[in-house]
C-alpha cells in the first residue's frame, strides 16, 4: 500500500533529525568541520520538512517557497561540508544560488508558478549535489578512496536525479501541484529523499571515522620528529615487502645511515639544531628514493632505507647523491654553515631471498667500513647471500659504537 506524502515527509524529518544529532555528537568529539556543516544541513532539512507538512493553498510563501528554499540551503551546507572534507574552500560565488531563489519572489503568481519553483528548486539542488560529488570524487587520487568516494557517488546519483527531474517538470502529469503533492515526480522525490538521507548520513559518518582511523594508524607508525616510519612499523612493512620481493624474484637493497659526529653537533649547537639535521636527512632520504621504498628512523640518528627492484649497480650513485645533498643542507640549519655529513652502509639481496637480520648485519658492517674510510660516503657490503641463523639484529651496530667510543671518534 502506498505511503501518503505527509507520512513520507514526517519520516524524512525523523531521519534528518537523527542524522543531525549523530553528526553533531561526532563533531563534538572529533572537531571535524565537515561534520558541523553536514549536521547543519540535516538540521535545515528537519525544519523544511516540518514546514512542508503544514502547506495549504493560502500558505505558498511560507510553507512552499521557504520550505523548498531550505532544501537548497541544506544542499549548500552539504557542499560546504564536502569542500571541508576534501581540504578545499567553497568559493563565495556559490552563495549566489540562494540569490536565484530569492529572485523568484518577484515573479508573478501565475498558475504555473509552482512548476517554475519546482524547476528552479530541482536545478539548484542538482547543481549543489554535483558540486559536492566532484569534491569528494577528487579524493580518488589520494589514499582515501573508500567511504568518501562512495559518498561522492551518492551525491552524484542524487544530483543526476534532480537534474532529470528539472527537465521533466513541465511534462503533463509528472508534476501537478506542490500544494497537494500531486504528480509522479513529487512522489518519486519523496521516496528518493528518504533513501538518500539514510545513505548520506551513514557514509558521512563512515568517511570521517575512516579518515580518523587512518590518521591514528599513521601516528602510530611514524616517528614524531622526522615523519619517517618508526622501527616497529619498518620491521612489519619490511617483512611484508621482502616476502613480495622474494615471490617476484626482485633484488632488495638495504641502506643504513647516520649523521657523522652527531654528538658533537648536539653539544656544540644544541639539540634543536640536531633535530633539524635529523629532519633534513629524513627528507633527503624520502626525496631521493622511489615511492615504494621504506624510510625509517630506527632511533637516535640512525636511519634505514629498504629499496625494492633497484639494480645493485645503481646504489653507489644513489648514496653519493644522498651524501652530497645532506652536506649542502648544513648551510640551511639555523642559518649556520655546519660541516655535516652522513655515512651509508648498503647491502643487497639479489633475489630477495636473504633473511632481514642477515641483511641488517651486512649493511651494518658496510656502515662501519664507511666510517673507517673517512665518512661522508657509501660503502657496499658484497658478501654472498646467506640463510639460516644470524647475530641478533643491530649487534654489529652496538659493537661498532663501542669501538668508535673507545677511539673518541663519535659517529
Amino acid at each position: 500500500m502506498p505511503i501518503d506524502a505527509v507520512t513520507m515527509l514526517l519520516m524524512t524529518q525523523a531521519i534528518a533529525l537523527v542524522a543531525a544529532l549523530v553528526l553533531a555528537a561526532e563533531w563534538r568529539l572529533a572537531k571535524v568541520r565537515s561534520l558541523a556543516w553536514w549536521s547543519a544541513g540535516f538540521a535545515t532539512i528537519v525544519v523544511g520538512s516540518g514546514m512542508s507538512v503544514l502547506r495549504t493553498p493560502d500558505s505558498f510563501l511560507l510553507y512552499v517557497w521557504l520550505a523548498n528554499g531550505l532544501l537548497v540551503v541544506a544542499h549548500l551546507l552539504f557542499a560546504k561540508g564536502a569542500a571541508a572534507f576534501a581540504g578545499r574552500r567553497l568559493p563565495g560565488i556559490w552563495l549566489g544560488v540562494l540569490l536565484v531563489w530569492v529572485a523568484l519572489l518577484g515573479t508573478d503568481p501565475a498558475s504555473d508558478r509552482t512548476a517554475l519553483f519546482g524547476l528552479v528548486n530541482s536545478a539548484l539542488v542538482a547543481i549543489l549535489s554535483l558540486k559536492a560529488a566532484s569534491l569528494l570524487l577528487s579524493l580518488r587520487r589520494t589514499s582515501e578512496v573508500r567511504d568518501a568516494v562512495r559518498l561522492g557517488h551518492i551525491f552524484l546519483g542524487h544530483g543526476m536525479f534532480y537534474l532529470a527531474k528539472s527537465g521533466l517538470i513541465f511534462m503533463p502529469g509528472l508534476f501537478v501541484s506542490l500544494i497537494g503533492f500531486k504528480g509522479l515526480l513529487i512522489k518519486a522525490s519523496l521516496y528518493e529523499g528518504i533513501l538518500v538521507e539514510v545513505s548520506l548520513a551513514l557514509l558521512m559518518l563512515a568517511a570521517v571515522r575512516h579518515r580518523r582511523e587512518r590518521q591514528i594508524t599513521a601516528l602510530a607508525e611514524r616517528d614524531s620528529l622526522t615523519g619517517a616510519y618508526n622501527r616497529r612499523a619498518f620491521e612489519a612493512k619490511a617483512t611484508a615487502g621482502m616476502a613480495l620481493a622474494r615471490r617476484a624474484g626482485q633484488p632488495v637493497a638495504l641502506l643504513l645511515c647516520d649523521v657523522d659526529h652527531f654528538k658533537a653537533v648536539n653539544d656544540g649547537f644544541g639539540h634543536a639544531t640536531g633535530d633539524r639535521l635529523l629532519s633534513a636527512l629524513a627528507g633527503i632520504l624520502t626525496d631521493s628514493v622511489p615511492v615504494d621504498a621504506l624510510v625509517a628512523r630506527l632511533g637516535g640518528d640512525e636511519f634505514a632505507v629498504l629499496l625494492f627492484g633497484l639494480p645493485p649497480e645503481n646504489l653507489p650513485a644513489l648514496g653519493r647523491r644522498i651524501c652530497h645533498r645532506f652536506a649542502q643542507s648544513g648551510a640551511d640549519i639555523a642559518g649556520l654553515t655546519l660541516p655535516v655529513s652522513t655515512s651509508i652502509g648498503a647491502a643487497t639481496s639479489v633475489r630477495g631471498i636473504e633473511a632481514m637480520p642477515h641483511l641488517f648485519d651486512r649493511a651494518d658492517r658496510a656502515l662501519y667500513d664507511a666510517k673507517r674510510k673517512g665518512r661522508d660516503r657509501i660503502s657496499l657490503e658484497s658478501g654472498a647471500e646467506q640463510g639460516g641463523a644470524s647475530p641478533p639484529l643491530r649487534l654489529a651496530k652496538v659493537a661498532r659504537r663501542a669501538c668508535v667510543g673507545c677511539q673518541e671518534v663519535c659517529s
